[in-house]
């Protein structure tokens, strides 16, 4: 009976039943997100965009009417070669195509010529699977359509994995620089909301609140120079510390300034919502399967959290060095917003009476 007594009196607790709805809630709110997010995304492939560089002149041009008829994927032609690849670096394309010079010329007389494919590594890590296996089935069917009449296979493949890298642990450094971050500070934030309501007793809410703006700004500093040192120690990156660690500090503060902003609006249920954001921004953060492929309600929103845009910023920066200013001025948006959100819903906050102006009781 004492159990059940206990049990009873754990029920009275606000944090027990908080503990309880997340037993329930996480595992509900990702199979719902996931399930919602991911119907169907195989079936999306034509979300997907190619570049196509054609250097064969008026011969190559009936192979690229070809290919931009019979692949499933979303055309895009490129004067150069360089274009391209710069638009794939950025992120805007999943694969460059190219038709060599004297490709139907070679064909003609050699009877066997070669498109050249060239893959990002740094890509979506489903985009990338996609991609290469269908590099020989566009070959084939340009040689069966472009050149019937030779009875051989004529055109050949030639797959070009740029910004390789063969050590495994570095594909997962996005993902930890970039998610685990947020993991955290939003942990971090929790013990910090409790520090805060202990010093109600004694301090103002704007010195509470300042005094943690101070500690935040530190952690961010610190806290990304002691992560990013510690990861360049095992990565080779395309991009200097000083822009790893300088990106990292920006994705420290939009992930402080997100989670504080739980805290200010809901209170005790802030970590609740904080948890709420995790499965919208591993869906969409773009390392596993292109946002593109997602249903069109989940598409856009990475754009609007931090995880996200911090892990397609380190995808450029390790593998490639693309320009990451997109990701910059997200970042830089989601701090500045939900930081003056908190800031706000303080000054709206009523402050707690200080227990040496509350009136005596009485005898």
């Amino acid at each position: 009976m004492n159990a059940l007594s206990t049990c009873k009196d754990f029920l009275k607790i606000v944090q027990t039943k908080i503990g309880l709805v997340f037993a329930v809630f996480v595992p509900l709110l990702f199979t719902i997100i996931w399930m919602t997010g991911y119907n169907g995304a195989t079936q999306r492939i034509d979300q997907l965009k190619v570049g196509i560089v054609n250097e064969d002149q008026a011969a190559g041009q009936q192979i690229a009417d070809a290919i931009g008829k019979q692949a499933p994927y979303q055309i895009v032609p490129y004067a150069t070669l360089t274009e391209a690849q710069q638009q794939m670096d950025a992120g805007a394309l999943m694969m460059v195509i190219s038709i060599p010079e004297n490709f139907t010329e070679q064909a003609a007389v050699q009877g066997n010529s070669k498109l050249v494919y060239y893959i990002n590594q740094g890509n979506s890590d489903i985009a990338k699977s996609i991609m290469e296996s269908s590099a020989a089935q566009i070959s084939a069917v340009v040689g069966k359509q472009a050149f019937a009449a030779v009875q051989q296979e004529v055109v050949t493949t030639e797959v070009v994995k740029t910004h390789d890298i063969s050590n495994f642990a570095i594909s997962m450094l996005p993902m930890v620089l970039g998610f685990v971050t947020y993991i955290g500070v939003m942990t971090m934030n929790i013990q910090l909301n409790l520090s805060s309501m202990m010093l109600k007793r004694s301090r103002s809410k704007w010195e509470i609140f300042w005094g943690r703006q101070i500690l935040l700004l530190g952690v961010s500093i610190i806290g990304s120079l002691i992560v990013t040192g510690a990861a360049m120690l095992f990565a080779d990156t395309a991009a200097s510390f000083w822009q790893m660690w300088g990106f990292h500090i920006l994705v420290y503060i939009a992930c402080i300034a997100v989670t504080q902003m739980g805290f200010a609006l809901f209170g005790n249920a802030a970590p609740l919502f904080n948890v709420a954001l995790i499965p919208f921004q591993l869906m969409t953060a773009g390392n596993i399967i292109p946002s593109a492929m997602l249903t069109s309600f989940y598409r856009h929103i990475g754009s609007f959290l931090p995880a996200p845009n911090a892990i397609q910023g380190y995808l450029r920066l390790i593998y490639s060095g693309a320009p990451v200013t997109t990701f910059v001025i997200h970042l830089l948006l989601i701090a500045m917003i939900t930081w003056g959100i908190t800031v706000l819903r303080t000054a709206l906050t009523r402050p707690a009476p200080s227990p040496l102006n509350q009136p005596a009781a009485s005898h």
